[in-house]
């Protein structure tokens, strides 16, 4: 039997439908991941048929009134922000980026970064978060942005978080379409 039409999905400009529904969900995912998500970096580079986070935590990022509350655990990315909660799977998200020609580099990036276990990101290393000057409330004083750029790392680092964000743009324009 064919999948019942959703009439609300066949109104210009309406979001009531189910795929409206469906995009405005994992916009909301991607949207955070891109501009936000301290740990956008490491999920886009792990993502693959058998990975799965080691831990489950929860992050508060943002400038006060655009704050969003993010956690992830075994089955995908939680999104909290403007009174709504969007969650997408590791499945979906894999299905949006995974075989982006862009991964690769993000890939061996990451894959270089020694394994600096921390409290903060029991997963991979410090030198994989998201730099202090992508993050949307900005560094707190001028030496953290300093001290990330002193890095020996930090030309490699700027630029896969860079290639991490076109991809999760791409991503975005994908499931806008």
């Amino acid at each position: 039997m064919d999948k019942q039409l959703d009439l609300l999905d066949q109104i210009a400009g309406e979001t009531r439908g189910h795929e409206a529904q469906d995009r405005a969900r994992k916009h909301a995912v991607l949207t955070a991941l891109r501009d936000q998500m301290r740990h956008s970096l490491q999920f886009v580079a792990a993502l693959g048929p058998d990975w799965q986070p080691r831990y489950s935590t929860s992050e508060n990022t943002g400038r006060p009134g655009e704050r969003i509350h993010s956690a992830w655990d075994q089955k995908g990315l939680s999104v909290s922000g403007a009174g709504q909660t969007s969650h997408m799977t590791w499945d979906e998200l894999a299905e949006l980026i995974e075989d982006h020609p862009d991964r690769p580099a993000v890939v061996k990036f990451y894959t270089s970064v020694p394994d600096e276990k921390s409290q903060r990101f029991a997963q991979h290393s410090f030198a994989c978060y998201r730099p202090v000057e992508l993050m949307p409330e900005g560094a707190p004083h001028q030496s953290w942005i300093d001290s990330e750029h002193a890095r020996p790392d930090w030309d490699d680092r700027i630029k896969a978080w860079n290639t991490t964000v076109k991809m999760l743009n791409d991503a975005l324009k994908e499931v806008d379409a």
